[in-house]
């Protein structure tokens, strides 16, 4: 049996157990994120498959998929096991995102990521003294647990070593992601624009394919109101829109919310992004200002690591 370690530092076990090459969503580049950045900050990380960063302080548990027999990966891909590990009560904290039921790993600090919406089913399984965690203001938005004290923890990588404005002068045309909350009407709108479809990008080139996408068109299109991609559009040096249209019953915000209202809950989208076409002005007036307000916003995204890691150092040797 694995001992996990007893050297004056937290045990950070992070529940992920697949990485980019398996699921690539926002969910597992955030852990693997985290993953790296509480390792930054100098103390043990346990993940259960191999990180995305690595680092010299994050170590590998084991752990591989249990399926029923006749069941696909995909239907197995929240079931798992792992070999066995043992760890010291007062030192050792699990993070879970909001996806997991229960306290897989039986320890007495808890976190929960809120990363996304959660939902009863899992809410009720979790423990009375578990802490929340919350993925900024986006998923404040969203959670269905909001009566709970959640405190801010953001970790996203804004790549902003890879994506760059390339200040070319032939842009044209539309492209445009379709992700979550897509409106009914989406595709033949687009199709009326002749906009180009990135939604494959995750197999064209991943990260490098985007930024040359995002440099060759003039516009970007994107349906998703709390997509990580606008912003990314808007560095690249495109014009970008949000959308906002009657027809989307299922969009996280109402059609009468203002650009104004969505960019104070929004705040990464401040600059350089139109809610909505007849807020398109907004994004190119302010499309100067988005690198530097970026940079400014990653710098408090790391603020907010670190105060998690002072929170826990307080709980386990304060």
């Amino acid at each position: 049996m694995k001992k996990l370690k007893n050297n004056g530092k937290i045990n950070f076990l992070v529940n992920i157990h697949h990485g980019y090459g398996e699921v690539l969503t926002g969910g597992v580049v955030a852990m693997h994120y985290l993953a790296y950045l509480l390792a930054k900050e100098g103390h043990n990380v346990y993940m259960f498959t191999q990180p995305q960063y690595p680092h010299e302080n994050i170590q590998i548990l084991k752990s591989w998929v249990v399926r029923k027999e006749g069941e696909s990966f995909t239907d197995a891909i929240n079931s798992y096991d792992w070999e066995s590990f043992s760890y010291l009560y007062s030192n050792t904290v699990a993070i879970y995102p909001e996806t997991t039921f229960g306290n897989w790993f039986g320890t007495h600090h808890v976190v929960r990521w809120l990363l996304y919406n959660s939902d009863e089913s899992h809410e009720n399984t979790w423990g009375e003294n578990d802490h929340y965690f919350s993925y900024g203001t986006q998923s404040n938005l969203i959670s269905n647990y909001k009566g709970k004290n959640c405190k801010e923890l953001i970790a996203m990588n804004l790549y902003l070593d890879v994506f760059k404005n390339k200040s070319k002068k032939n842009r044209k045309g539309y492209c445009h992601l379709l992700h979550k909350h897509t409106s009914p009407g989406a595709n033949d709108f687009l199709d009326e624009l002749d906009s180009t479809s990135l939604n494959n990008w995750k197999t064209l080139g991943a990260h490098k394919y985007l930024n040359e996408e995002f440099n060759k068109h003039e516009y970007f299109i994107c349906y998703d109101q709390l997509s990580f991609w606008p912003q990314i559009a808007a560095l690249c040096g495109c014009k970008v829109i949000v959308m906002n249209v009657k027809d989307n019953l299922n969009a996280y915000y109402d059609y009468s919310t203002t650009p104004e209202q969505y960019r104070l809950e929004n705040p990464l989208k401040k600059y350089g992004v139109a809610f909505g076409f007849g807020d398109l002005q907004h994004a190119i007036d302010t499309q100067h200002l988005v690198e530097g307000h970026l940079l400014e916003i990653d710098q408090g995204n790391l603020d907010t690591v670190k105060n998690f890691v002072k929170f826990w150092e307080n709980k386990c040797y304060g």
